[in-house]
């Protein structure tokens, strides 16, 4: 983009010349006749879009014709590099370069340089002769149309929607006359009995209501999976929402796309000013992935259910250490790396030889030592000379210390001593026992299998990239580093909600669901919808309106 000052000079009365100036931001520059026209030149001689100034690859400013003609002293010519003192005739115009001043890239300067005769207006006037009656022909044609359009688009609709007998009549028909009352196409959900309009749209004139959305979906749960925030945020007594309508996020005829809103607009409701909907809450107020959404925060495993987690902010670096019990430089397994079979044993890893990718959304197979590691590391569950090699089995200290007692009785104790040293402490963090039969044990494997577990990312859709581009791992001799992606990283290829140079949109609903709807507890899909539930509901909406 760059910044051009546009100088248009005319004429007064007296025949001095009068100077405009104007800057003008832009890619390229368009001269011609049409309103579209960066630069707007309002004459007849002019095509519609005539000439284009911008810059080649050189970073020179170059004036193109694309419809019209460009003259330079006296020849036809298709285009012209400007230089300070250049001068090219655009149809009646002349172009000259003037010296820019420093806040601007291009200085411009256009003068119609050949005016109309002065017998044109005349001309034309004398040849512009209507037609004799077609003044009249186009009366009557557009008040039959007008009674027309109103038969077809206001009288048999409503007819089919105040008169019984029209509205019986025209069920059993595939179409209904309110058809052209449609905004857009009906989705594929609801393509099944789209064709009556009455089946939502119960009473004329009148906003779909929730209660003929629930006519249908009379098995519908909770939206949102915490039951108190369910509560909070919809203000229901029951398991359905009362306060919000159901057509507010869910918009009909905008097939092909979802019903469900998927613009920022649903969510900034609430989030835009997270205080107002629940004051405990410790959320900051976001409008928009560019503008002001926080940092990440990652969930850490720190133990071995499912709820037992740590979500840190990814800005404090003092707490973002994963402790999984494992010992794993990332630095040793990229690139050429030494194989356990001697000197010449040289293997090329990349990281999709531990991570494999499954499914459409290329989710990764958790990693296994039968899988991802015996290959390499099978030697650090090897014990004693040659001749009398033992090796142990990988899993269970339990295990270890059973097959030590029965193939090395006299043994067991350097044994077990080495493997606490070197076999199992060579990828595991050890624990001391006071037992002598079990002198030490592995500290549990808390390995994180999802960091984003309030949101969600899809490695298919950046399958075009490559891993270190996001995952910095070439230089981690440690397996409490912590290689995800920060939200600066992502800033790089995304931007909020409108896209940018060479930045893709993103919406909220790019990275989140709905408060995890899906996972909501306690659903009951064979409960019925009775007239009790609709009048409450209907009840707290009303109350909430007025």
């Amino acid at each position: 983009m760059f910044n051009c000052l546009l100088i248009k000079i005319t004429y007064n009365s007296r025949g001095l010349p009068v100077r405009s100036y104007r800057t003008i931001a832009a890619h390229e520059l368009t001269l011609g006749r049409g309103a579209e026209c960066n630069v707007h030149l309002p004459d007849p001689r002019l095509s519609m879009h005539h000439a284009v100034i911008k810059q080649n690859d050189e970073g020179l400013f170059v004036v193109q014709a694309l419809n019209g003609e460009l003259e330079i002293d006296g020849a036809i010519v298709p285009g012209s590099v400007l230089t300070h003192g250049s001068k090219v005739m655009v149809g009646p115009y002349e172009l000259k370069v003037e010296p820019a001043p420093p806040d601007v890239n291009l200085a411009i300067s256009l003068v119609l340089a050949h005016r109309l005769p002065d017998d044109f207006q005349d001309l034309k006037a004398r040849t512009h002769q209507p037609l004799t009656g077609a003044s009249s022909f186009k009366r009557r044609l557009s008040l039959l149309l007008a009674v027309l359009i109103a038969l077809i688009a206001l009288a048999l609709p409503l007819a089919q929607n105040l008169i019984p007998s029209v509205h019986k009549a025209v069920a059993e028909l595939p179409i209904g006359f309110d058809r052209v009352w449609s905004p857009g196409r009906i989705s594929a959900s609801h393509m099944h009995f789209g064709s009556q309009c009455f089946n939502c749209h119960q009473v004329p004139l009148q906003k779909v209501s929730d209660k003929a959305c629930m006519t249908c979906h009379q098995d519908i749960g909770p939206h949102i999976a915490n039951p108190v925030l369910q509560k909070s945020a919809f203000n229901a007594k029951h398991r359905y929402i009362g306060t919000t309508r159901c057509a507010e996020c869910h918009e009909e005829h905008k097939a092909p796309h979802p019903l469900a809103k998927q613009d920022n607009g649903m969510c900034i409701k609430c989030h835009g000013n997270i205080k107002a909907i629940n004051t405990k809450s410790t959320l900051a107020n976001v409008h928009d992935f560019d503008r002001d959404h926080p940092e990440f925060k990652l969930t850490f495993k720190t133990g071995p259910k499912s709820t037992d987690i740590e979500r840190i902010l990814q800005s404090d670096k003092a707490r973002l250490v994963e402790k999984s019990g494992l010992k794993f430089p990332h630095y040793q397994h990229t690139g050429k790396v030494q194989g356990p079979n001697g000197i010449w044993d040289v293997r090329e890893l990349s990281c999709t030889n531990c991570h494999a990718p499954e499914g459409k959304e290329m989710r990764f197979k958790p990693l296994t030592f039968k899988n991802n590691c015996v290959s390499c590391h099978a030697k650090e569950l090897e014990l004693g000379p040659k001749e009398l090699k033992i090796t142990v089995p990988h899993g269970n200290e339990q295990n270890v210390f059973n097959a030590l007692k029965l193939y090395a009785p006299k043994q067991f104790s350097s044994y077990s001593d080495s493997l606490k040293k070197n076999g199992c402490a060579y990828c595991h963090e050890i624990i001391e026992n006071e037992s002598a039969a079990q002198p030490w044990r592995v500290a549990p494997l808390y390995i994180n299998q999802d960091w984003f577990s309030m949101a969600q990312f899809n490695h298919g859709a950046h399958r075009t990239q490559q891993c270190v581009s996001c995952h910095k791992v070439e230089e981690s001799e440690s397996s409490a580093d912590v290689a995800i992606p920060d939200r600066q990283s992502c800033l790089q290829c995304h931007s909020g909600s409108k896209p940018k140079h060479k930045r893709i949109a993103s919406n909220c609903m790019t990275c989140h669901n709905f408060h995890h709807s899906h996972f909501a507890e306690g659903l009951n899909p064979t409960a019925k919808l009775d007239n009790n539930d609709v009048e409450v509901l209907l009840s707290i909406a009303n109350k909430q309106n007025q």
